[in-house]
């Protein structure tokens, strides 16, 4: 009798995790929210509240890039099923990355901070080549005032990560190759004017975390028209989007 109180018990249990455990778009809305998505890539606000503690939930399997937006504190992720169980993610820095490759996981989240954690998870829904080479954690660099800048953070034959700045007044490239679509990530605040290589252009501004999506083999310069440098990360996708 006891056996099977104690298997029924179990069974609940099991039911109860996998029951809370799915997309957290749908069961957890206000810490995850769809920012963009087409055929290429996914891109998932995430927002975790200070001290907030959340139930088991799915972890994308797709690699992907993790963008911090704020000063956050440490983050709890446990694990559910898994070996290594409980892993205690680091104070982050505003305009950070860091590259995840593909895991199947189930974990709870516990913010341990009093600061909220703010950040973008960028999905890649390209083929995977080179996958174990998604790794490391990336920051921002000392550039010299009034000059662009643009540096390759990272490239494998996925994906190649570059952070651009464009000072006030400037203008930068941002034109695609005839298979490589972009997404540019606004790590500052923004106030911009695209000029396309058909003579048009328009004025647009992105706030911090917001994206822009660039077309394979597109023609266009950005002007920087605020009043400060602006800080965008460009994905350049060099793979096919997966099949369906």
């Amino acid at each position: 009798m006891h056996m099977k109180i104690f298997v029924s018990a179990a069974i609940l249990c099991l039911a109860t995790v996998n029951g809370v455990a799915q997309d957290p778009l749908k069961s957890l809305p206000d810490a995850y929210k769809l920012d963009f998505e087409n055929e290429w890539v996914k891109v998932v606000r995430v927002h975790y509240a200070p001290n907030q503690k959340l139930p088991a939930h799915e972890h994308t399997q797709m690699a992907s890039a993790y963008i911090y937006l704020n000063d956050g504190g440490p983050v709890i992720f446990k694990h559910i099923g898994l070996a290594y169980g409980a892993v205690t993610r680091p104070a982050t820095k505003a305009g950070s990355f860091r590259l995840y490759q593909a895991i199947k996981e189930i974990h709870e989240v516990e913010n341990t901070s009093d600061l909220p954690s703010e950040f973008l998870r960028v999905e890649f829904k390209t083929d995977p080549v080179n996958e174990k080479s998604l790794r490391g954690r990336f920051y921002r660099e000392e550039y010299p005032p009034g000059q662009n800048v643009g540096k390759v953070q990272f490239e494998n034959e996925q994906v190649r990560i570059t952070r651009l700045v464009c000072a006030q007044r400037k203008m930068i490239d941002i034109s695609t190759g005839s298979n490589e679509p972009s997404l540019l990530i606004a790590l500052s605040p923004a106030k911009l004017k695209s000029a396309s290589g058909k003579g048009g252009s328009s004025q647009f501004r992105l706030g911090l975390g917001e994206t822009r999506w660039i077309g394979a083999n597109k023609q266009e310069q950005l002007e920087n028209v605020g009043e400060d440098p602006a800080e965008v990360l460009r994905i350049d996708f060099k793979t096919k989007p997966l099949s369906k």
